[in-house]
């Protein structure tokens, strides 16, 4: 059995080292206080996330692999908006590492919060 907290904790961990460093013309770091303005949450038993903006009670069910371009093209949230990752049941370390990578290209900052 997977534990879901320490998958959590090694893929929030490598995240967070990804942003380390300091960015020539990037934005400034987030700070921890801040509230984000998107929602990931991860449910590998249904095979899909469901991506929530943090005013919506329900988000939209999108595949894993598509949660860049609806957050994009879908929410419109500009780079260097702010989101965060949560897990409700097993969670593919890689998947979630996978998508976690694909914000931060697109510009967008995570805010490492609690499953």
């Amino acid at each position: 059995m997977i534990d879901v907290r320490a998958v959590f904790a090694s893929t929030t961990g490598f995240i967070m080292l990804t942003g380390c460093g300091s960015p020539a013309n990037g934005p400034a770091p987030t700070p921890i206080a801040s509230k984000s303005d998107v929602i990931i949450t991860f449910d590998e038993a249904r095979h899909t996330c469901v991506v929530a903006l943090s005013s919506e009670a329900q988000g939209s069910a999108v595949p894993c692999d598509e949660v860049v371009p609806f957050v994009k093209e879908q929410l419109r949230l500009p780079s260097g908006s702010i989101y965060d990752i949560r897990a409700i049941s097993k969670v593919d370390e890689a998947e979630m590492a996978k998508v976690g990578v694909g914000l931060k290209g697109a510009g967008y900052r995570f805010i490492g919060g609690t499953p």
